[in-house]
């Protein structure tokens, strides 16, 4: 199916520029989009984690450096 699904945008994309890349990872996101609408909750609560996982890993690298220059 994902073979019939992307030999039928053929004349849009080729794989000599990146384009076919974007289609390739707008079809496998269709999943998650649909996960948005069905557990509201838990995609949020998911984004939730990564933002402070982030913000935390960014600090701690700070630190890092901070402690590394001094």
């Amino acid at each position: 199916m994902l073979h019939a699904l992307l030999h039928s945008a053929d004349d849009l994309f080729n794989s000599e520029g990146a384009w076919w890349i974007l289609a390739l990872d707008s079809i496998l996101l269709i999943p998650l989009v649909f996960a948005v609408f069905f557990y509201p909750v838990m995609v949020l609560g998911g984004i939730a984690a990564a933002v402070v996982l982030t913000v935390a890993l960014l600090g701690l690298m700070r630190l890092i450096q901070g402690h590394r220059h001094t």
